[in-house]
């Protein structure tokens, strides 16, 4: 009796079960379930298909669809890590505006390795999705040019190359490191830390270039502060913040600017395990995408990139012609203050 049922249930899903209820050919009830409006039947009839459709939980065959159109109906969306909270916000977006225009969304983790990049992109082409968000762009990186080679669509989202039109929706990175910068400069700080990851990403040269701009404003000395531009990693970030965090007080760092989520956690764990007080002996600030930080932050509104980038890609898919343009410039980003800076602490 049992099996019985389970085997009226798997039968209850398919075209051919909803003919049957429905006393109908199959390619009739098909076709309206595609919303053909050519499909010559009553409006009565039609109504009923609909309805046992409804009633029977049916969902279509993604892979005899994908048989006779050639098309997936999946996005992929290449991120360097997904454990990082940044790029579940990215990716939230995307999988909204997707799932709003029929498509669902296959997310690949590459733990930011340039091989597993390649890996990941040599396989996307094989009909596996229709279109890719890319997250892991390197400031030179010539993986993408095999996506271009196989003509299969992409956008870039975050992160981009540099010298080259690949279709991108990003933050404004320049501003990124000139509002950090000028925030603590302005509170009167000199010894800054500036931790960076690699100049590899094109960001992170964008971000330091802000910096470097507020400083010149300033007329600040960059010798006078620390900037540190290889720190890829938590372990090594946190590392590092002790390291200056041992230096004596009049050498020591005043304020730390940590642009990255992954540093910014870094930085937040190294400061309170050293026993510094924020902001009373040390400042900082972060990177986030939240909208309320725990810390003083730049926030980027990556819920919005990930729609908008997602939004562009889709319409390339369509080919009607009514694809969403990209924003001109990079979107810009804010300075929100949570109380963790402050001046630098006087010296007796």
């Amino acid at each position: 009796m049992q099996g019985s049922l389970l085997e009226k249930q798997e039968l209850a899903v398919t075209l051919a079960e909803i003919a049957r209820q429905v006393g109908v050919h199959v390619s009739l009830v098909s076709r309206v379930l595609r919303d053909d409006s050519s499909a010559k039947l009553s409006p009565a009839k039609r109504a009923q298909i609909l309805a046992v459709a409804k009633a029977t939980g049916y969902r279509p065959n993604r892979l005899g669809r994908s048989l006779r159109t050639g098309r997936t109906s999946i996005i992929g969306v290449i991120a360097p890590d997904i454990t990082n909270p940044f790029y579940s916000v990215m990716f939230r977006g995307v999988e909204a505006a997707a799932a709003a225009a029929g498509y669902d969304t296959i997310l690949v983790n590459t733990d930011n390795s340039l091989e597993r990049v390649k890996e990941v992109v040599s396989m996307l082409p094989e009909g596996h999705v229709d279109g890719v968000l890319i997250a892991t762009a390197k400031a030179v990186d010539e993986s993408l040019d095999w996506l271009a080679k196989e003509r299969l669509p992409y956008v870039l989202i975050n992160r981009r190359r540099i010298g080259t039109d690949d279709p991108w929706v990003g933050p404004d990175d320049f501003q990124t490191g000139y509002l950090g910068a000028s925030h603590l400069l302005g509170l009167g700080h000199r010894r800054i830390a500036f931790l960076l990851l690699d100049l590899e990403i094109g960001n992170i040269r964008s971000r330091l270039a802000g910096i470097q701009a507020a400083l010149k404003e300033y007329k600040h000395d960059p010798a006078e502060c620390f900037i540190k531009t290889d720190l890829n990693t938590r372990p090594g970030g946190k590392k590092y913040v002790r390291e200056l965090l041992a230096l004596p007080p009049d050498q020591r760092p005043t304020a730390f600017f940590a642009p990255q989520t992954i540093l910014s956690d870094a930085v937040v764990h190294a400061i309170y395990e050293s026993g510094f007080r924020v902001p009373q002996e040390v400042s900082m600030i972060g990177y986030t995408a939240q909208q309320v930080p725990d810390f003083t932050s730049i926030r980027v509104p990556l819920d919005e990139i990930g729609r908008r980038a997602t939004g562009h890609l889709i319409g390339l898919l369509s080919g009607d012609g009514e694809t969403i343009p990209l924003p001109s410039a990079p979107i810009p980003v804010s300075l929100i203050d949570m109380g963790s800076t402050a001046p630098p602490p006087k010296r007796g």
